[in-house]
Parts: C-alpha cells; sequence; structure tokens
C-alpha cells in the first residue's frame, strides 16, 4: 500500500467523542501540513461519522486517518449492525443529514461491513498548505 502515514484513534461511545475526534484530526491534518479548508472539510465529515455512530451504531469507535500519495482517506468503525442510511435531504430538516454532508464534503465515500461491525469512508484529495504569504508593509494613508 501507498500509505505516507495513518493514525488511529479508539473512542467510547460518550458524548465526548465527537470533540475528541475532531481535536484527534485536526492536529493529525496539521501534522500533515494540510489545506486550512482541506483540514476543516474532514474534520467535519469526521465530526457527523462519528456521531452517527454514536447514535446508529454501538460499541467502541475507532476512527483511522490516512495520508495516501494523493488523497486523505477517513475511515470510522462502529460495532453495529447493518449499513449506513442517509437521511432526510431536505436542507432546514433539524437531524439526519450527516451522510449528505459527508457527501457533500468528500470526493467519494461508502461503507463496508466488518468483522463485528462496519466501517463509513470518506476520501477526500490531499491539498497541501500554501506557502506562507510574505507580510506586506502598509503606510498609513496620506493626509491632505
Amino acid at each position: 500500500m501507498d500509505d505516507r502515514a495513518e493514525l488511529i484513534a479508539r473512542l467510547p461511545p460518550t458524548t465526548r467523542s465527537a470533540g475528541e475526534a475532531r481535536d484527534f484530526v485536526s492536529a493529525a491534518l496539521r501534522s500533515w501540513a494540510c489545506d486550512e479548508a482541506l483540514t476543516a472539510d474532514v474534520v467535519l465529515a469526521t465530526s457527523e461519522l462519528v456521531t452517527n455512530a454514536m447514535e446508529h451504531g454501538r460499541g467502541e469507535i475507532t476512527v483511522d486517518l490516512r495520508l495516501l500519495e494523493s488523497r486523505v482517506l477517513l475511515r470510522v468503525r462502529d460495532e453495529g449492525p447493518g449499513a449506513p442510511v442517509s437521511g432526510d435531504r431536505e436542507v432546514l430538516a433539524p437531524r439526519s443529514r450527516g451522510l449528505t454532508i459527508v457527501e457533500a464534503l468528500s470526493a467519494a465515500w461508502g461503507w463496508q461491513l466488518a468483522l463485528g461491525g462496519k466501517w463509513v469512508w470518506a476520501e477526500f484529495p490531499f491539498i497541501p498548505a500554501s506557502a506562507p504569504v510574505p507580510s506586506m508593509h502598509l503606510r498609513p494613508p496620506a493626509h491632505h
């Protein structure tokens, strides 16, 4: 496999897990020098997938984040049976938009059964952080 890096977090199914997963993914992507917009998208997708795992799955939640040659692969595992179901696609619906959000943010997403559970994954094109913009020295406006 062409993995450049892989990090895994195992989380209990508690209300704090989505926040812990966001922090974990954010720190990993920063350490891999990913673009800020890419980082924001992957962190939001992480939040949605971990929340779905807590609400619809069961047992321990595993977050597997991989930096491949040209893409970032996010996988979230729970120990619940069955396939994930995309919910109400109404923009103003109060709930059930998680997979719709993941689909909109990612290049591709899907799921696969695993022994004793399932993985839900999302893939993003890798975008490196931009080179720093040189600081500009601004002069105060001229008074006339």
